[in-house]
């Protein structure tokens, strides 16, 4: 595994106490409660990674897909650690070597894009793009590096080709659902 993206925050990865601050006000962490869900242990397979401690795997670049991005984890850090820039850089390396996960990326559902450009347009960290296709026309694509999973796109999407996975409470059906159950709970 080539580290290159990862070796110039070695120093900032050891600045890191551990303190777990990070995870307090983080959404997947607390929809899991997995540690190496939290911010923190991100940053820990990421220097596991970094250090060669720990081979890469579809299940940890699946961890450190899932990031939305929020930045509460920087705000909350005492050691002032760029979280959300070592997991960028992080993912760009899982990517390299080959894993391909989703994480909290938008993904498109090929078949259904109209190659309209919408999601081009309102993607504030420029991760889509419109790739032609061997028939001439054209389909979004996503650079999952720099997907932040804010779900602009998703809303954004004429044609509905445009989701994220389920599981993390924040699909149009998971907040549906929740809000079902809290409408039910004071009906009753």
């Amino acid at each position: 595994m080539d580290v290159k993206y990862l070796k110039p925050w070695e120093s900032e990865l050891n600045i890191c106490i551990r303190c777990g601050y990070c995870y307090e006000n983080c959404h997947i962490f607390k929809v899991t409660n997995w540690e190496s869900d939290s911010p923190r242990g991100k940053l820990i397979l990421i220097y596991g990674l970094l250090t060669g401690a720990i081979e890469p795997t579809e299940q940890i670049a699946e961890k450190i897909f899932e990031c939305f991005y929020c930045r509460l984890c920087e705000d909350s850090c005492s050691a002032n650690v760029s979280v959300t820039e070592i997991i960028t850089d992080a993912r760009k390396t899982l990517l390299e070597d080959g894993f391909d996960v989703e994480g909290t990326t938008a993904q498109v559902a090929e078949d259904v894009c109209s190659g309209c450009g919408v999601c081009v347009a309102v993607c504030k960290t420029e991760a889509t793009s419109l790739k032609e296709e061997e028939d001439g026309k054209k389909k979004a694509s996503v650079d999952k590096a720099k997907c932040e999973g804010c779900g602009v796109c998703i809303a954004a999407c004429p044609s509905g080709a445009r989701k994220l996975k389920e599981g993390y409470k924040v699909s149009r059906e998971e907040l549906l659902s929740e809000i079902r159950n809290l409408l039910g709970a004071i009906n009753e």
